[in-house]
């Protein structure tokens, strides 16, 4: 299994077979209300890290953010290209490993997204993770990152986190602005999700 969460042809048979059960076939909760409430500046760039089928991508694009969507799965983009359209969205959709993008693209954001993509690879790539964040974001950027699952838990995808050692990782790189317990999650994953809001500082 471990070898084969580094292939992209797992995750398209997993999209394939119906087997994405992390998928919610909806927008997530608590990014909506982070897009209602206006905590995203208007026509700002937001990266939507291992974006899936594209719910999330879709509505900051509606909210107005300028989003740039990578997924690991051709299969998963495809869908999450037809989402768009169906919404008349424009979005810049990239097939690629993330760990790719900081050397294959140009590009940095204001704000990065991250839910249930942390869970799935190697959770030994975790600090190689937290320093491609880093490399992806704009001075003064964010990072919106929903822990999923806090948890113990044997082997994986998805791999349980850990906040305290995630914390760790990232303060090496970035400051975390916000830890927040009490979200809006769907009623099977309360009191599993945590909220963390890093931002990288002027260099």
């Amino acid at each position: 299994m471990m070898d084969n969460i580094n292939n992209s042809e797992f995750w398209d048979q997993q999209y394939k077979e119906n087997l994405d059960l992390w998928d919610l076939k909806t927008p997530t909760p608590i990014f909506i209300d982070l897009l209602n409430k206006g905590f995203f500046t208007f026509k700002s760039s937001l990266l939507v890290a291992g974006c899936g089928k594209g719910y999330d991508a879709v509505a900051a694009a509606k909210h107005g953010l300028n989003v740039c969507a990578v997924d690991f799965s051709e299969k998963a983009v495809e869908f999450a290209k037809t989402i768009a359209d169906k919404n008349d969205v424009k979005i810049n959709f990239i097939i690629d490993d993330i760990f790719n993008l900081p050397q294959n693209f140009e590009t940095r954001y204001d704000y990065i997204f991250d839910y249930v993509t942390y869970c799935s690879f190697d959770p030994i790539r975790r600090r190689e993770y937290a320093k491609t964040i880093f490399s992806l974001l704009n001075d003064s950027g964010r990072f919106v990152f929903i822990l999923f699952p806090v948890e113990k838990r044997e082997g994986g995808p998805p791999f349980g986190i850990d906040e305290d050692e995630t914390k760790n990782i990232f303060s090496e790189f970035l400051t975390l602005e916000l830890s927040e317990k009490n979200i809006n999650s769907i009623k099977p994953r309360r009191g599993r999700e945590v909220l963390h809001i890093y931002k990288k500082d002027k260099t």
